[in-house]
């Protein structure tokens, strides 16, 4: 039965091939030599063979395993700490062996190494083959082999993939893999259902379903054997409870699957006969995504590419489309919008778009571009995850179920697209970008060249008319020439040839050739596209060229209409009439209702022309317009998500007024989506002298709300560091101050406190020196925190005491209550535990008081400490559960993620390890798909006390060791308090 020998296995097959070294990675990490297992090592030692085992036969350069294994916090010593590791990886995989034998396990190549190891060596490779010979088989209609292959490739699992790895591959890595295997999972328990064994099912997949709540392929797959066992109630009451949870906890409804299997339940009654998810669709009626963008009426050429993406995309396999050479205008998108329009008809439950910005200095986060996806699946904004790794998971389990095709629009590279791309058979992936994804497993690549001459002559034709191409041949072929045969090039040449008829093709060539010979610092083929940029600005008047300049000049992924109104100085009616009339003219594209962007190539151009044509000052007053309205909506954001704090910059009257917003979720999802964009104008702003450096700093401070429900800010600590950078160069010292406190607030907030106290204590010195009281009492509570944390409680108990005496003169409620909390720890820590409750219970009053709901879950977390330390048990589970339920109400899986591994300690000091495994197993998992550090070490240290409660020292033991290793990396006092438990006997 099985295709390959599983680990452990001879596969010879009388080849006399010599039995190599065998990996486990459905697991912890193992290296078998025969049957004796080799220590591996260290936890960075480990990493360093991950990536190397998961990228067999393929060369890894050392900056990539520098990259991979160490992350963000690579050391300066970082590659002489990797070639210590491939040393001892020699020693361990090839001991014995002349240094320049020739059969070796493990390469050096120019940049970096390779690791030779059979596919059949790996459990990985081994599992990934039985499930795709079993998706042959359910496809064929043989069940049963099928269920076979599936158990057999799940009997290699031994645990969670790659535990006790660190590093940012091998996290991702895990994410991947047990996605994978939950997808075999549900297959295997779809060929039992298929094969008639109803009642065998139900009670793993009721496991399933409590373990994966929002899993909606596993509840389709319950109510199947439900029905099909004689139980309509019961599975007509699965669907009713999925779907108040989803209403409940995420603000959306059940996917169509699950309601189309409802349906078909209801209509045809009690017994076995009804259809499951295995293919049964209802006709019409959909209401998913269509939001592909128009297909090119006049399409030409590519009939071969077209034909192998299509054949692909119905096979569900995830596509690439890549260009050659990063070539930009070759038709990339073109043909992946036709070929989407050509194969919609398979994805019956919608399609989404997404334009990644691969090219640009910015490109778009998959954050930004998730949170646009959930929304249109059905997921309200205010409910929607706040970190990327949370919103992914939603993401792929929204779309177990459903059949949909996604085409992700010029991607930059694989980490891009990672979280996009769906979990489970059924939906498609079709990407383009500029460079070659060759990594992206199990896709069809395909690469374009510019269009062959009959093929350019065809579209141009097209566009043009027959008439009068065929009566200027030559000239015809000197314009397909000068565009290089690029579709974009000769689409925008052959436009404006289309609309001036008494334009001869003739005076077309010779004006693209006097341009060409005046342009000098491109390619021959750049220089084409940009000529045609030039013609298309002929066609524009006066207005219209000043708003096409002016719009490229923030470095911003897309502008709406609002902000287009900023940059132009018009009113937003006539800023969107200009807009739509770049769109129609093909120099801007709509990506959505009132949101515009522009393609690459045209950005450059005409940020180009912009600083060639437009006066200095001119370019500075629209940037600075923008940047006035950008924060004066990001200050009405920081007032509806914090009411009652006050803001700690001293904005100065602003021109602009900005959105508004009614209430803390639409202000911070508005903030999480438009994040990027507001980075990225922070950091054009703070290098360009002539804009203002106390507005740029007022805009960082107003994105501190996120901080507050645990979101993490792609790039903040870039911007913040620049800006820092450029404040102190200019002597701006208010402008440095709030720089400083934001990195050093963003830092803490991974859990770095160590690294992150330098910049808040220099931030403290300048608000002294400034008498900014505001700003300090914000500093001080969050330096304070962070002393708490290295377990400095006597500099906690100062800081945090002169924070308090700032807050109550400035009368800033919500700053006082985060302030009580935490000196209510500090007090406690130091002896003076009544004193500590009193502050704690203060803090919740005031919440209360106020209505803050983040605030009161986070006072209710501080209180709970307390009690749980001064013996008041019944109280401190009181107080956790109440803060857990507010933290859910935000949406906050950080703050989720915290409370569970409170809630954790709260039962095993109590004597509950059975419950306080379950919550710190639940921390864990959180805190691996969000990458928090701080979080994940707390829960396995509660793992490690609650497992060697129930006398299972071995597993006990593994999670301390993991445990200790995080708490080291961090700096964190806690690594010590660890290091006792191992100790014990």
């Amino acid at each position: 039965m099985p295709l390959t020998a599983p680990p452990g296995h001879s596969s010879d097959g009388g080849s006399g091939r010599t039995a190599a070294h065998r990996f486990t990675v459905l697991g912890p990490l193992r290296v078998y030599d025969g049957s004796a297992e080799l220590p591996v090592g260290a936890p960075r030692l480990q990493a360093v063979l991950t990536v190397l085992l998961l990228r067999a036969r393929t060369p890894v350069s050392a900056r990539e395993l520098i990259a991979t294994v160490w992350g963000d916090e690579a050391p300066a010593g970082a590659l002489g700490s990797l070639r210590t590791h491939v040393f001892t990886l020699r020693r361990l995989l090839e001991p014995g062996r002349a240094p320049r034998a020739a059969a070796r396990t493990l390469l050096t190549t120019d940049d970096g190494y390779i690791l030779r190891v059979a596919p059949e060596d790996v459990d990985l490779t081994v599992f990934e083959l039985r499930t795709a010979e079993a998706r042959r088989d359910r496809a064929a209609g043989r069940p049963e082999r099928a269920r076979s292959l599936l158990v057999s490739a799940l009997d290699l699992w031994r645990g969670r993939p790659l535990a006790g790895v660190p590093g940012p591959y091998a996290d991702a890595q895990r994410t991947r893999l047990e996605e994978l295997r939950l997808a075999a999972v549900e297959a295997r328990w779809e060929a039992e259902i298929a094969l008639g064994g109803y009642d065998n099912a139900l009670g793993p997949l009721r496991a399933l379903a409590v373990e994966h709540p929002w899993r909606e392929r596993v509840h389709e797959l319950l109510m199947t054997a439900l029905h099909r066992a004689g139980r309509q109630a019961d599975a007509l009451d699965v669907h009713a409870r999925v779907r108040r949870a989803l209403a409940e906890e995420l603000g959306t409804r059940p996917g169509p699957g699950l309601d189309r299997l409802q349906q078909r339940i209801l209509t045809a009654g009690p017994g076995r006969r009804a259809g499951g998810p295995t293919g049964f669709r209802v006709p019409g009626g959909f209401d998913g995504p269509a939001q592909l963008p128009q297909d090119t009426a006049d399409f030409t050429g590519r009939d071969d590419e077209a034909d192998r993406l299509c054949t692909a995309l119905g096979s569900s396999r995830i596509v690439a489309l890549s260009a050659v050479s990063g070539m930009g205008g070759i038709g990339k998108t073109a043909l992946a919008v036709h070929v989407a329009h050509r194969m919609r008809h398979r994805f019956p439950d919608g399609q989404l778009y997404a334009d990644l910005r691969g090219t640009d200095p910015r490109p778009a986060e998959p954050m930004e571009v998730l949170g646009r996806f959930l929304r249109v699946l059905g997921v309200r904004a205010g409910h929607l995850p706040a970190l990327p790794g949370e919103r992914a998971a939603l993401y792929r389990s929204m779309l177990a179920t459903r059949r949909v095709l996604v085409l992700l629009d010029n991607a930059r590279d694989l980490a891009q697209v990672r979280d996009l791309l769906p979990g489970a058979p059924g939906s498609a992936v079709l990407l383009t970008s500029r460079s070659r994804l060759a990594g992206l497993t199990g896709a069809t690549l395909v690469d374009l060249r510019p269009l062959t001459p009959a093929e350019a002559l065809d579209l141009l034709t097209r566009i043009v008319g027959e008439r009068r191409v065929s009566a200027e041949p030559e000239a015809a072929a000197e314009v397909l020439d000068a565009c290089g045969r690029l579709p974009l090039a000769l689409r925008i040449v052959a436009s404006r040839l289309a609309v001036r008829p008494d334009q001869t093709l003739v005076e077309t060539a010779a004006l693209l050739a006097d341009e060409r010979r005046r342009l000098g610092t491109f390619t021959a083929e750049d220089a084409a596209v940009e000529t045609t940029f030039r013609l298309g600005m002929e066609l524009l008047d006066a207005e219209r060229a000043r708003a096409f300049r002016l719009l490229a000049l923030p470095e911003v992924p897309e502008v709406s209409v609002a902000a287009a109104a900023a940059l132009l100085a018009r009113p937003e009616r006539e800023a969107e009439e200009l807009c739509e009339s770049l769109v129609d003219l093909s120099l801007l594209e709509s990506v959505a209702p009132g949101r515009y962007r522009y393609h690459a190539l045209l950005r450059l151009f005409a940020r180009q022309t912009a600083v060639a044509d437009v006066p200095d000052h001119e370019r500075t007053a629209a940037l600075a317009r923008l940047l006035e309205f950008a924060l004066a909506t990001a200050l009405d954001a920081h007032r509806a998500a914090l009411p009652d704090d006050l803001f700690p910059g001293h904005a100065a009257p602003l021109r602009s007024t900005g959105l508004v917003f009614t209430g803390p979720r639409e202000a911070n999802a508005w903030l999480l989506d438009e994040q990027s964009s507001l980075l990225g104008l922070i950091e054009q702003a703070a290098d360009d002298a002539s804009l203002s450096l106390t507005v740029c700093a007022d805009l960082l401070l107003a994105t501190d709300p996120l901080g507050r429900l645990g979101a993490q800010p792609y790039g903040i600590e870039r911007a913040a560091r620049t800006l820092a950078g450029a404040a102190r160069a200019a002597g701006h010292r208010t402008a440095e101050a709030r720089a400083l406190y934001m990195l050093g607030s963003s830092v803490q907030h991974r859990f770095a406190m160590r690294l992150g106290a330098p910049a808040l204590d220099r931030a403290v010195e300048l608000c002294r020196a400034a008498g900014d009281r505001t700003l300090l009492a914000h500093v001080l509570i969050t330096r304070g925190g962070g002393a708490l944390a290295l377990r400095d409680f006597t500099a906690a108990h100062a800081m945090l005491s002169e924070a308090l005496t700032h807050c109550r003169a400035l009368a800033s409620r919500g700053t006082e209550a985060y302030a009580l909390g935490f000196l209510g720890l500090a007090l406690l820590a130091t002896g003076r535990a009544e004193e500590g409750l009193a502050h704690c219970r203060e803090a919740v009053a005031v919440t209360r008081a106020t209505g803050d709901v983040a605030g009161q879950a986070n006072a209710l977390h501080n209180l709970a400490q307390v009690c749980l330390r001064t013996g008041r048990t019944s109280e401190t589970f009181d107080s956790l559960h109440e803060s857990l339920r507010l933290w859910r109400q935000t949406g906050s899986r950080f703050r989720e993620g915290l409370l569970l591994g409170a809630i954790a300690e709260a039962h095993n000091l109590s004597g509950q390890p059975v419950a306080a495994a379950d919550h710190a197993a639940r921390a864990r998992d959180i805190a691996e798909a969000r990458g928090d550090a701080g979080i994940l070490a707390r829960a396995l240290a509660q793992l490690g006390h609650a497992h060697r409660a129930q006398g299972d020292a071995d597993r006990a033991r593994e999670h301390y060791h993991r445990a200790e290793s995080v708490f080291r990396e961090l700096g964190l006092p806690d690594a010590d308090d660890v290091a006792r438990h191992l100790r014990e006997p």
